[in-house]
């Protein structure tokens, strides 16, 4: 049963229902039950990466980082054709489910003036909080696929 308040407050979204047996009720549309509901029930919040030009140096930062369950943000380098070297990486950082900012990578290697990274978002699927995915072992902890693609996104360093 709503409470009168809602009642009240949803006055213009009741409807008038007439029963065979003659008895009128009021009865809120199905729609706004079902949206109410449905958006609790499967909102999920979708993979992304924003990113900044970085200083040349050993560590560079995320400046956000949204995943929809706990995994890592990782960091490969190009090649001299500016395409992405994997499956090894140069870094690693785990997050959390949700969103997080300036999120901070250390880099196996230094990064010069004029390179560019890829950071890409793989999930935790193997040893929890570890990062095992790399050339000997590519089927756990794989990257995020969204739309069909993986989640990554190239990175200047300046």
């Amino acid at each position: 049963m709503y409470s009168s308040s809602l009642v009240k407050a949803k006055q213009d979204s009741l409807t008038w229902q007439e029963r065979s047996n003659g008895m009128k009720f009021r009865t809120l549309p199905l729609v706004l039950a079902m949206t109410g509901v449905a958006g609790f029930v499967i909102a999920a919040e979708k993979a992304a990466i924003e990113v900044s030009p970085q200083p040349a140096g050993s560590e560079i930062t995320v400046d956000s980082v949204t995943v929809p369950d706990d995994g890592f943000v990782v960091i490969h380098a190009s090649d001299e054709h500016g395409n992405i070297i994997a499956p090894q990486s140069i870094g690693y950082s785990a997050v959390k489910s949700g969103t997080q900012e300036d999120v901070s990578v250390s880099l196996d290697e230094e990064v010069a003036s004029g390179d560019k990274v890829f950071v890409m978002l793989h999930e935790d699927t193997g040893e929890k909080g570890t990062y095992e995915f790399g050339v000997d072992r590519t089927d756990v902890d794989v990257p995020v696929i969204q739309d069909g693609k993986p989640v990554i996104v190239p990175m200047d360093i300046e």
